[in-house]
C-alpha cells in the first residue's frame, strides 16, 4: 500500500517498504508574464488551426472525388 508524506519541502512516498524520496520546488514564484507574446501565441495557434481544418477539408474532398472516380470508371 502506499504512503506519502510531505515534509520540509521534500516528499516521501513508501511503497512496500521502497522509499523514494523527491524534492517539490516553490510554486510560488512570480514570474514575470509578456501579454504581447501570449497573444501572439493565441493568434498563431489560432491561424494553425485554421489551415489545419482547411488541409483536412480538402484532403475529404480530394479522397471523395478519387473514390467517386474510381467507381464511375469501374462500372
Amino acid at each position: 500500500m502506499s504512503k506519502a508524506y510531505f515534509h520540509n519541502y521534500k516528499s516521501k512516498n513508501e511503497i512496500n517498504n521502497k522509499k523514494i524520496f523527491s524534492e517539490v520546488y516553490n510554486k510560488n514564484k512570480k514570474a514575470v508574464v509578456d501579454i504581447n507574446i501570449l497573444l501572439n501565441r493565441v493568434k498563431l495557434e489560432e491561424k494553425n488551426q485554421a489551415k489545419r481544418k482547411i488541409i483536412f477539408f480538402s484532403l475529404t474532398i480530394l479522397a471523395l472525388s478519387l473514390f467517386g472516380t474510381f467507381v464511375v470508371i469501374i462500372k
